[in-house]
C-alpha cells in the first residue's frame, strides 16, 4: 500500500489514488511531514508470505537509484532509495549484511565445497588480507576491498561448478548435523546452518545461494522483533512463517 506511481493505491469508492488523497489533506501526513516529503508518502507499506526464500538482493543508494532513473525510468520509475524495515508477524528468517569477516574465514576453514568454490589463491588471498585486522576501523577500505574481491570470485563461478559443490555441501550438512561448519561459528550453531542448507537446496536445487548464505548474516526473528536495511545491504527474505511478514519502505 503506497504511492509509487507504478501501483498506486486507491479508494474503491471514489477512484482517487492515495498520492491525491494525501496530497489533498495535508493533516493526514501532519505539515511537517507533508512539507518535508513534498506532499508525497515517505514510505511503502508490504505485508509478504514468504512460503520459499525470495531472491538475493539489494536496493541502490540515493545517488545510484537517481542515475537509473534519470537513464531508464521505465525499469526505474523513481529515483528515491529504498532502505527498509521488517516486522516479523510470524516467525520469519532471512540475509541481512555481510558477517563479521571471522566469520567467512572461519567457514573457509570448515566448509571445503566452500572454499573450493573461492579456490584456494582467493581463499588464502582473503584471509592473509584480514588477519588480525578484522575489527580494525583503520583497515576497513583493505578489508572491504578483500571482501569484494571474495564475494565476486564466488558469484562468477560457472554453475556446473557451483551443482558439484552443492552436493558436497549438503552431504556435508546431512552427516555432520549438528556439528555442521565446524559447529557453526558464533553467530549460528551447526544445526541451525545445515538445517538452513537442506532447506533452501529442497526449495532450489544446486543454487549458488546456498553458498552465498556463508557471506551473509543469518537472522532468526519472533513476532514482533524486526531489523532494519539501510540502502544497499545485500539481503534475502527465506520464509515468514505459514502467513505473513511485513516490509516496510521508508
Amino acid at each position: 500500500m503506497g504511492t509509487h506511481p507504478s501501483n498506486p493505491s486507491k479508494n474503491l469508492a471514489t477512484k482517487k489514488t492515495l498520492l491525491e488523497i494525501v496530497q489533498n489533506d495535508k493533516k493526514l501526513m501532519s505539515e511537517e511531514i507533508s512539507n518535508k516529503y513534498q506532499n508525497k508518502l515517505p514510505f511503502l507499506f508490504k505485508v509478504l508470505s514468504i512460503n520459499k526464500a525470495l531472491s538475493i538482493q539489494a536496493h541502490p543508494n540515493k545517488k545510484l537509484a537517481e542515475r537509473l532513473h534519470a537513464k531508464d525510468p521505465k525499469n526505474y520509475p523513481d529515483d528515491n532509495h529504498k532502505p527498509e524495515m521488517t516486522i516479523a508477524v510470524t516467525s520469519f528468517d532471512g540475509l541481512c549484511g555481510f558477517r563479521p569477516l571471522e566469520e567467512i574465514s572461519h567457514f573457509l576453514d570448515n566448509v571445503p565445497s566452500f572454499r573450493a568454490l573461492l579456490g584456494e589463491d582467493q581463499a588464502k588471498s582473503f584471509q592473509s588480507a584480514i588477519k588480525g585486522k578484522e575489527n580494525d576501523e583503520s583497515c576497513q577500505a583493505s578489508n572491504k576491498k578483500a571482501l569484494q574481491a571474495a564475494f565476486t570470485k564466488l558469484m562468477n563461478v560457472d554453475s556446473k561448478e557451483i551443482s558439484k559443490q552443492a552436493k558436497i555441501l549438503l552431504q556435508q550438512a546431512k552427516e555432520e548435523g549438528e556439528k555442521f561448519a565446524g559447529d557453526g561459528g558464533p553467530s549460528n550453531d551447526g544445526k541451525e546452518l545445515s538445517d538452513l542448507m537442506i532447506r533452501l537446496n529442497d526449495q532450489f536445487p544446486e543454487d549458488i545461494g546456498l553458498f552465498v548464505s556463508f557471506f551473509l548474516n543469518y537472522v532468526q526473528l519472533d513476532v514482533g522483533e524486526a531489523m532494519f536495511l539501510k540502502a544497499d545491504d545485500i539481503h534475502a527474505y527465506l520464509s515468514g512463517g505459514e502467513k505473513t511478514a511485513i516490509l516496510v519502505y521508508t
